[in-house]
């Protein structure tokens, strides 16, 4: 979206934007903190996870192919299928693909793609986790001032959507890569 400005347009549009989502977050946490109706609370914090989730989104709207150092995408010894199974993720990659989520991110699907795509893919994998690292990281610190405020049911329904709209698609595009790399281990070695 932003790809074609040089680096310091690309720095103040980020800014800018990033004043806007911030300026968003900060009433609805004083919005949140004020409600008392259980619906409100969540609701709030529902809105407040999606709005942050724009930090990361922006960010790779605005630099596409920045990325954490190599070892970070490999994968840890304690990354097994059992692991990933264990933790639900398969289940959540069952939930995703049949509701209307799936189509917020469609480069991260194989089907009806060339095996030319696997290369794409899996840098789509690795832009699309370290995203929501970075969207996973503002709802948890919003998480801690409401421990430190004693908001435990704010804390607890903002930590469930930040789980469920950050750390499990994060976990989803690791084993989603590793499961490639498995498959296709010569097509990916000539990468």
């Amino acid at each position: 979206m932003f790809y074609k400005l040089n680096f310091y347009q690309k720095i103040i549009t980020l800014c800018l934007l990033y004043a806007i989502v911030f300026s968003i977050s900060f009433y609805l946490f004083k919005f949140s903190i004020e409600a008392i109706k259980s619906r409100e609370i969540i609701l709030f914090n529902f809105l407040q996870v999606w709005d942050l989730m724009l930090v990361g989104f922006l960010f790779f709207q605005t630099f596409k192919y920045v990325r954490m150092p190599n070892n970070f995408y490999l994968q840890r010894k304690y990354e097994t299928k059992k692991y990933f199974k264990y933790l639900g993720v398969k289940i959540f990659r069952l939930l995703l693909i049949n509701s209307f989520f799936r189509h917020l991110n469609n480069r991260v699907y194989l089907k009806g793609r060339a095996k030319d795509y696997i290369f794409t893919f899996i840098e789509e994998t690795k832009q699309s986790e370290t995203s929501h690292i970075i969207s996973g990281i503002f709802p948890l610190s919003i998480q801690l001032l409401y421990l430190k405020y004693g908001l435990i049911e704010h804390f607890i329904w903002l930590s469930i959507f930040n789980i469920i709209f950050n750390l499990y698609p994060f976990l989803l595009q690791r084993m989603n890569r590793f499961n490639m790399l498995v498959k296709y281990p010569n097509l990916t070695k000539k990468n």
